[in-house]
């Protein structure tokens, strides 16, 4: 890729903070934010800490890209001065951030910045934020979640993900509740996604219960392997958990331990999850916390069953309090067994968990991002929108 100077990249645009095209949930949801605004003729664009890795093949053509690196990663101590000068001579409409790290970091770098000139300032808090503040898996979040006090408030507003993640903000971190506004989706299904699970199709294995996420702590899966073994114990099974990190080597001694090394698959990271999870005839999702549970969501597209841990927040939410699915206590590994027995003998019918993640497209996520933006004075009508040469500029 070609990097240009151009004088002004962003102006008038709405901006998303990306940290980085590495990969996470966070980033990508503002990536395809970013390109659904642009389609319904918002003008976006992306900013970023790095610019190289795989997410980058997901930005719209369309979509300018603002490397605050200069083909390098920054670092986190002098991104502050970076987005300082973005703000304060490329003028953009709004800057939105994600994640506890980078919403602190905006907020750091917009102070002192004259509010006439100052682009708004909006915050999507993707996470749970009182379970996150010690349950995070990176300590740069875990660090600003000490901040968001100071933080959040001074922001034009918040978006949250969940009806409690709002709650938590307003009662446990003292934000102002004007300030805060429940999205109640996120950017999950994409049309190239509903196409892929088309082609698919849901035709389940016998007894293949499938989880997917991050082999870390807070997603639970000593629980599930747990849960899993009791099972066992009454009825042929098998799971596998799609997702690589710092836990496998504890979770393979685990399923060692319980004898379960033919039953039990971690598969590693899958670029193609949704073939494995549209073969299950059960999904689970055991985490500790959630922010929403786009794997969850995912599932359901496919017309899956699921069952998950009653985790703050997502989960209940998304299954409406346990109409769409069963929620079990957090940790709790013998009433995580019974939900699953009792789902595979009851599935839940797959039309209607699909009709219920239709609700989480990237299509519905950036109408009601636009509504909740053009609520607060952030942003105005659509405009029309001309296609673009793709552009990455170095600021």
């Amino acid at each position: 890729m070609n990097s240009s100077r151009i004088v002004d990249p962003v102006g008038a645009r709405i901006c998303f903070l990306v940290r980085g095209f590495d990969g996470g949930g966070a980033q990508r949801d503002a990536i395809l934010l970013a390109n659904e605004l642009q389609a319904q003729g918002f003008p976006s664009a992306i900013v970023t800490l790095q610019s190289s890795g795989p997410l980058r093949s997901l930005i719209r053509a369309d979509v300018p890209v603002v490397d605050l690196g200069h083909g390098r990663k920054l670092r986190l101590a002098f991104a502050p001065a970076a987005l300082r000068r973005l703000l304060a001579t490329g003028r953009p409409k709004a800057l939105v951030s994600s994640e506890a790290a980078a919403n602190v970091l905006v907020v750091l770098a917009s102070r002192g910045l004259a509010r006439e000139t100052r682009p708004s300032i909006v915050l999507r808090e993707v996470a749970s934020p009182l379970q996150a503040q010690t349950g995070d898996p990176y300590w740069q979040n875990r660090l600003a979640y000490r901040l968001i006090r100071f933080a959040y408030p001074r922001a034009d507003l918040v978006l949250t993900l969940t009806a409690g993640a709002r709650n938590d903000l307003v009662s446990r971190f003292g934000v102002p509740a004007e300030k805060v506004a429940n999205l109640g989706t996120n950017a999950v299904l994409t049309p190239q996604m509903r196409q892929r699970i088309g082609q698919l199709g849901h035709a389940p294995q016998p007894g293949l219960i499938v989880s997917v996420g991050r082999l870390s702590p807070e997603k639970g899966y000593a629980t599930l392997i747990e849960a899993f073994a009791q099972l066992r114990q009454t009825r042929p099974a098998r799971l596998t958990i799609v997702g690589e990190g710092d836990e496998r080597g504890n979770l393979e001694a685990l399923i060692e331990a319980k004898g379960l090394s033919g039953d039990v698959s971690l598969t590693g990271h899958n670029p193609d999850p949704l073939s494995v999870v549209s073969q299950a005839s059960l999904f689970v999702s055991s985490s500790s916390h959630e922010g929403l549970g786009n794997a969850l969501i995912e599932a359901m597209a496919c017309g899956v069953p699921v069952v998950a841990t009653d985790a703050p927040y997502g989960p209940r939410e998304i299954l409406e309090d346990g109409r769409l699915g069963r929620l079990v206590t957090v940790g709790d590994a013998t009433a995580l067994a019974g939900a699953m027995a009792a789902t595979l003998d009851q599935p839940t019918d797959g039309a209607i968990l699909q009709a219920r993640a239709g609700e989480f497209s990237v299509e519905r996520s950036a109408e009601r991002f636009i509504q909740l933006l053009q609520a607060a004075g952030i942003a105005g009508k659509a405009e029309p929108s001309e296609p673009r040469v793709e552009t990455t500029v170095s600021i």
